[in-house]
């Protein structure tokens, strides 16, 4: 173990001692660059997520205490000085020879704010793995990014570029009253080297969660990678691309240069940028998912293939769309849900059933757990075990996959199925596991789409939709 390995374990060590005896404490995550890093400039921002089920004021100066007292000797870096950043926001506490613990502590509900006004930020932290407690995801999770959360940061990218103008940037900060915290606004002065680093931190993460919309993926690319993926997609002018060019290694040569005109030049790359993204939005084909109608057999008993009852009333729609295609599965709930939309060509497929409950059909789970309870045995341990007599989630995953390769996404498509088979289709666009799917729920006639651009994928959903969804999974509302 050379000697920086040895001071990275030293110092998550002290972290974990920090947060460690705090029964209020359910969750502590080291995020950030630290974590891959490679030599000591990184230990001037270490990231540390701590989230409490109550945050009082107690609990708050208890855990800054912790942290505050950590000896520098033990980390192995004696002769540093070790500070502890309680704010939330961008501002940073960079300079030689001092240890910096960005230590920021939310409870369940600031959590679950914060993921939904900056699910870019949380995204990038749900790739760390927790320290102690469950994981962020676990927690409350982002679940995807999609083109609307890029439009929704635009006015707080606006925000902080007007402050940085001023020469000064906003910081956050909790303050407590009658056993209460509210979040306090401040504002702390800046030289243009901070400028620069803020210019920098916008381009890099716009062009940065630009490519994870579009790709599906969690983990960065590195400037270089950005530079050639934003020439390939044509995202920014060439001018613009001059202009991230001379930023991004401005950052990785750190280099003394004085950028001209930095914060115009920002505002001229966001303009161009979101005029791209607008396009784009404009542009792009979509395949829309929804569940079927309600039936008089959908009482909370297992409505699988067996029974095909049809719709109980007649549907009002209110999608004016006119769809080139038109998919449903081969039960009747659905193809007579797609009579209500406006489709050109309409065909049947049996890859878009329900799932086959087999014997299970018409029971309810009481019933399911009292007549075959091996089944409900293995899902608690975490199986995928097949209904007697019918499927099992993977075999529904199967025939997704085979109808994904049929799909003319050039065309705007309406698909209408069923709730497991909507549940397969999110898993296979994002990142869920298995065992957790049965606790979505998507009501009849709800959905989400599939946005297609250059040949990516990206599923989108309504804020309303999302946001359940996101409750759905979270340990936090079990």
């Amino acid at each position: 173990m050379n000697q920086f390995s040895s001071i990275k374990e030293k110092i998550k060590g002290e972290i974990l001692k920090a947060v460690s005896n705090k029964p209020y404490i359910i969750s502590s995550t080291i995020v950030g660059s630290f974590i891959n890093s490679e030599g000591l400039q990184d230990i001037s921002d270490i990231d540390v997520i701590i989230i409490t089920n109550n945050l009082s004021e107690d609990n708050f100066n208890t855990i800054i205490r912790s942290f505050s007292g950590i000896n520098s000797s033990s980390l192995g870096l004696e002769g540093y000085e070790v500070f502890v950043n309680s704010t939330f926001g961008p501002l940073k506490f960079n300079s030689e020879k001092k240890v910096v613990f960005h230590t920021m502590v939310y409870d369940v509900k600031g959590h679950i704010k914060h993921v939904e006004e900056s699910p870019f930020t949380c995204h990038s932290w749900e790739n760390f793995p927790s320290i102690s407690g469950v994981s962020l995801k676990e927690v409350y999770p982002v679940l995807n990014l999609q083109f609307t959360d890029l439009f929704d940061s635009r006015r707080g990218l606006i925000s902080y570029l007007k402050d940085i103008q001023k020469g000064v940037i906003t910081y956050r900060k909790y303050q407590f009253e009658n056993k209460k915290y509210k979040i306090q606004k401040e504002e702390h002065k800046l030289d243009n080297t901070h400028a620069v680093e803020y210019s920098y931190h916008i381009i890099y993460h716009l062009l940065n969660n630009f490519y994870k919309i579009i790709s599906g993926k969690k983990e960065s690319l590195s400037s270089d990678e950005l530079i050639d993926t934003t020439k390939r997609l044509k995202l920014i002018s060439n001018e613009r691309i001059s202009f991230v060019e001379e930023v991004l290694m401005w950052k990785r040569n750190k280099t003394s240069k004085k950028l001209e005109n930095i914060i115009t030049r920002t505002k001229l790359f966001i303009t161009d940028f979101f005029n791209t993204t607008e396009n784009i939005q404009k542009t792009s084909s979509y395949t829309r998912l929804i569940r079927h109608g309600k039936t008089e057999l959908n009482d909370g008993s297992f409505v699988g293939i067996k029974r095909d009852p049809p719709l109980a009333n007649t549907l009002k729609c209110e999608d004016e769309t006119t769809y080139k295609l038109g998919y449903s599965s081969q039960l009747k709930r659905s193809k007579e849900t797609l009579e209500y939309f406006d489709c050109e060509t309409v065909s049947e497929s049996a890859f878009l059933n329900e799932i086959n409950y087999g014997l299970a059909e018409g029971l309810t789970l009481k019933e399911l757990s009292q007549k075959f309870p091996g089944i409900i045995k293995s899902w608690e341990e975490g199986g995928d075990p097949s209904f007697p007599e019918g499927e099992n989630q993977t075999d529904v995953l199967k025939r997704v996959e085979k109808f994904l390769k049929k799909i003319d996404y050039d065309k705007t498509s309406l698909i209408v199925t069923h709730l497991v088979v909507l549940r397969i289709f999110l898993f296979l666009f994002i990142d869920l596991k298995l065992i957790n799917l049965y606790k979505i729920k998507i009501q009849h006639l709800e959905g989400f789409e599939i946005q297609i651009f250059n040949n990516f994928k990206n599923i989108r959903f309504n804020s309303n939709l999302r946001t359940q969804i996101r409750k759905q999974l979270s340990e936090s509302y079990d």
